[in-house]
Order: structure tokens, then sequence, then C-alpha cells
């Protein structure tokens, strides 16, 4: 009756091998303890402790480096969520929206219409520039060297406004994506339709 009540109080361990088989023992094989996951049952037969094996350096730096991950990935959509509260306080409506790239959308068109007037009128000074080296020309004259230099450096000044007029019309089409863009943010964070 001893030994019964012995065997009765005694731990016994549960824990699946290599091979998938479940082995029952009183006694937790060293290679068991700290190699696999295994569990303490009760004298019924209930989970009494539950014993995780123990993890190699190289599973617990993964681990740390996943955690670490989730963190990042977290802070980054609170970044995201204080954004989405600034641009929805900066922009209670799309007209709101809608005036604020109007705005911009002057500024650019506003410039715009600056460099073009100033190529036309660098292509007026060119083209007389030209009419006086043709001049020169149908004398049979040589077109003097000054007049070379400020025919190239108005060629040059009108390459220069035309890259800059590429570049604004370059700048007003990324204005209609970006407007765009933040109509679509704004729908999205409001759940309307527009």
């Amino acid at each position: 009756m001893l030994s019964s009540a012995a065997l009765h109080a005694q731990s016994v361990y549960k824990w699946v091998d290599e091979n998938g088989k479940v082995n029952y023992s009183t006694v937790l094989p060293p290679e068991v303890a700290n190699a696999r996951s295994h569990q303490r049952l009760t004298s019924e037969g209930l989970v009494a402790e539950r014993y995780e094996r123990v993890r190699t350096d190289e599973e617990l730096a993964d681990l740390e480096a996943r955690r670490q991950a989730e963190a990042e990935e977290e802070a980054q959509r609170e970044i995201e969520q204080q954004k989405d509260r600034l641009f929805l306080a900066a922009f209670p409506s799309e007209n709101d929206i809608q005036r604020a790239f109007s705005g911009r959308r002057e500024s650019l068109l506003t410039e715009r219409r600056a460099m073009s007037s100033l190529r036309e009128k660098n292509r007026e000074r060119f083209g007389n520039l030209v009419e006086q080296a043709a001049a020169f020309e149908r004398r049979g004259d040589p077109v003097p060297e000054f007049l070379v230099e400020q025919i190239e450096q108005q060629r040059f000044t009108i390459q220069q406004a035309n890259e800059r007029i590429a570049a604004s019309d370059q700048r007003l089409e990324s204005l209609e994506e970006e407007l765009e863009d933040q109509l679509a943010r704004f729908r999205r964070l409001t759940h309307s339709s527009g």
C-alpha cells in the first residue's frame, strides 16, 4: 500500500521523441530535459506543468530579431497614424485639399508663364542677332566674334528656358498625381466616396 502511494505521488513525464512517438516515464532522460518540450502530469493524468525546450543561441537571436522587427513595424504604424491625424486636421474636407493644391498649381503656372515670356524675348533677341550675322555674311564680311558669342549665349539661354519650362510641366503633372493621391488618402481615412 505504501509503494502504491509512493508510485501515485511520483511525477510522470510526457514527451514526443524525434520519431513522433509519445513517451511516458517517471524519470525524465537528461537528453529530453533541455532538448525537447515536455510535460509533467498529475496522478490523474492532467498537465501539471509544461516545459519548453531550451532554445539555441541562434534561435534566441532569431526570436529577438523578430521581436525587434515587430516593434519597428508597430512604431512605423504609430507614425503613420499620427501623420494621418495631422493630415485630417490640416484638411478637414476635400475642398481644403483642392484649395491648397490650387495655390501650389497657380504658383507653378505663374512661374511657367514668366519663363515662357522670358523665352520668347530671348527668341526675339536671338532672331535679331542671327539677322545681324546674316547681313554681315550677305555683304561678304566675316561675322564679328562678339556677335557669334551673343548668338551662342542666346541659344544657351533659350535652351535653359526650355529645360525649366519642361521641369515646370513635369512638376505640374506630378502635382496633379499628388492631388489625386491626397484625395484618395482623404477618402480612405474618412471612408467617403468623393
